[in-house]
């Protein structure tokens, strides 16, 4: 990301579940954005509030609750616009206050922030990731350690589609930032992701569909 700008990475947590919020800023203004608010809203106000922040804009990777828990209250507070995929608000019928529909590759000029949708699906229809500059914040999409979980081979097959278009669409240098780890913490750059994550290493899409769904479920909430 371009040196003025600035990731602030939250972790939050209820029960077993452990999310990566993410606030966006840049310096010189008062405004950010959010990726996925969850959980511990007064982890992430507190922030704003040190930084005088005003949340101009909330970005959904897809409509799980453990991602868009906090979406609510934080519109209410700032009046920040929504954006989620059209798919994955159509699909699972998710509805907020000031919600708007993105479809991919589309650049969302955002005040003093340029955000390109990816479109990614697999964990769910309309999963997406968002690039800002060279930061990708990928939800359930990819982890450093894994993908996210695929409930049908179709969901399977898709998620392979995803993870090759990723591939073929960003930097090496990119830094992810997805929406939960299990050991490795966001903010790794894409190379060592391609490297050492075993989903960039099936070739074979039947492979990939069959590990996905009948290998890979164990440890399922082993958040860090």
């Amino acid at each position: 990301m371009e040196s003025s700008y600035k990731v602030n990475t939250i972790r939050c947590k209820w029960a077993n579940y452990i999310n990566y919020t993410y606030i966006i800023s840049k310096a010189g203004t008062k405004e950010c954005l959010i990726v996925d608010p969850a959980w511990e809203i007064k982890k992430i106000i507190s922030y704003l509030n040190l930084n005088d922040l005003k949340v101009k804009a909330i970005l959904l990777t897809h409509s799980h609750y453990d991602h868009t828990n906090l979406v609510g209250a934080l519109v209410s507070a700032f009046d920040a616009e929504v954006y989620i995929s059209g798919i994955e608000a159509k699909h699972y019928r998710y509805c907020c206050k000031n919600l708007h529909y993105v479809e991919n590759l589309e650049l969302l000029p955002l005040s003093f922030f340029k955000v390109r949708v990816l479109l990614t699906p697999g964990h769910t229809r309309g999963s997406a990731c968002y690039l800002i500059s060279d930061n990708l914040f990928t939800g359930d999409t990819l982890f450093y350690e894994g993908c996210g979980l695929c409930d049908t081979s179709e969901d399977a097959s898709d998620m392979y589609d995803s993870l090759q278009f990723l591939r073929n669409s960003i930097s090496k240098d990119t830094i992810i930032y997805p929406g939960h780890c299990y050991g490795v913490y966001p903010g790794q750059p894409f190379e060592l992701i391609l490297k050492d994550n075993i989903y960039f290493n099936i070739k074979d899409k039947s492979k990939f569909i069959d590990f996905r769904l009948n290998v890979a479920k164990k440890n399922l909430f082993a958040f860090k």
